[in-house]
């Protein structure tokens, strides 16, 4: 058949930017985007980014301290470690504790990325729950799944000396195991001594929450394409052939 031209081609593009617009919808082709944040620093950074309702983005808040879980802001909350840690609150800044807690929440780790179309892993470095977390989590994921890893980590102050060692080492580990890596230092809070560090933490958390809104809108855009690379080829014949019926009936 050919196709029309002038207006008549008009209407076709109408048309089939009308059937996209509907199979997307119908089929509710949208991102799915799972933030894991672990330990208390990460968390409250989860927080932050919940509260700006992204779509397509779930967020995942973990932690051994069941404290530090109550004033968060997530679509999940995860206690983890008390099978293992008993009466003691948290992982103490034990690292190794941490990495045996998500060991042993393997299959719940697995279960939340299995649908996800990208996994992004957010920790602050040096401590126990947020470095053992991250670099477990990223090898459990990393061994299971062919999907997308970004990690985000932020390192300690360097005054805070073994801390900073300890993170800057997960940092190496981490990036072996994911697609991408983020790599933010707390240091760069202090370079402007006009801005008060409450302010300067703000700006970080504004950064992270911008840039895992730009994955989530990338996501969006690559499902959308392969989508219509899918079910859509046909879509040509399918406008021509309504087109026709419609220039019939009228």
């Amino acid at each position: 058949m050919r196709m029309p031209e002038g207006d008549g081609m008009r209407d076709i593009d109408e048309v089939r930017k009308n059937i996209e617009e509907l199979l997307i919808e119908e089929f509710s082709i949208r991102p799915d985007v799972r933030l894991f944040a672990f330990g208390g620093g990460a968390g409250r950074i989860a927080s932050f980014i919940a509260n700006k309702k992204i779509e397509g983005l779930r967020v995942i808040a973990i932690n051994t301290d069941e404290k530090g879980l109550e004033s968060i802001d997530a679509d999940k909350k995860m206690h983890m470690g008390k099978d293992v840690l008993g009466e003691h609150r948290d992982t103490n800044g034990e690292r190794k504790v941490a990495e045996y807690i998500m060991s042993r929440n393997k299959a719940w780790i697995l279960e939340e990325a299995n649908n996800a179309d990208v996994i992004v892993l957010l920790a602050a470095l040096g401590g126990g729950t947020g470095t053992g977390g991250i670099l477990e989590t990223a090898k459990i994921i990393n061994e299971r799944f062919d999907k997308p890893i970004v990690a985000i980590m932020i390192l300690p102050f360097s005054i805070e000396g073994k801390r900073r060692e300890i993170a800057i080492e997960t940092v190496n580990k981490v990036k072996a195991l994911v697609t991408k890596s983020i790599v933010l230092d707390s240091d760069i809070l202090l370079q402007k001594p006009s801005v008060k560090i409450s302010e300067a933490y703000k700006i970080m958390y504004d950064e992270i929450s911008n840039f895992v809104e730009r994955i989530t809108n990338v996501t969006r855009r690559e499902i959308e394409k392969k989508f219509r690379e899918m079910y859509l080829r046909e879509v040509d014949t399918i406008v021509e052939e309504v087109y026709a019926n419609m220039l019939i009936a009228a």
